[in-house]
């Protein structure tokens, strides 16, 4: 058993999760991501209530995940429910691209 790992993310299966990657932090600085994107992220859950769990996924700590969806442009947002992903959105996250997301989540 490995220490420092973190312990499993149990959601039951009939639940639709918002998997969000991230990338590092001094890459999201050096590409000029805003710091509203974080705000966003954590205001996603409230936004959408219990209808959809929404995780972050940072690219530095678990960059099997980020390959095994084939991310090609972070930040990306991944709407999976039931092993399925329905909803795909990758690549420049500012305020147009926050409110697609929104959309997207509140008429799913």
């Amino acid at each position: 058993m490995k220490l420092n790992m973190p312990d499993p993310i149990l959601i039951p299966a009939k639940t639709t999760v918002l998997l969000v990657f991230l990338p590092s932090v001094s890459r999201r600085e050096a590409i000029g991501q805003p710091a509203s994107l974080i705000k966003f992220v954590q205001s996603l859950q409230q936004q959408v209530g219990e209808s959809v769990r929404v995780l972050r996924i940072d690219e530095p700590m678990h960059p099997e995940v980020v390959r095994s969806f084939a991310i090609t442009h972070l930040p990306a947002f991944v709407l999976v429910q039931q092993g399925v992903e329905l909803w795909r959105y990758e690549g420049a996250s500012d305020e147009n691209s926050f409110s697609a997301v929104s959309q997207r989540l509140l008429h799913n």
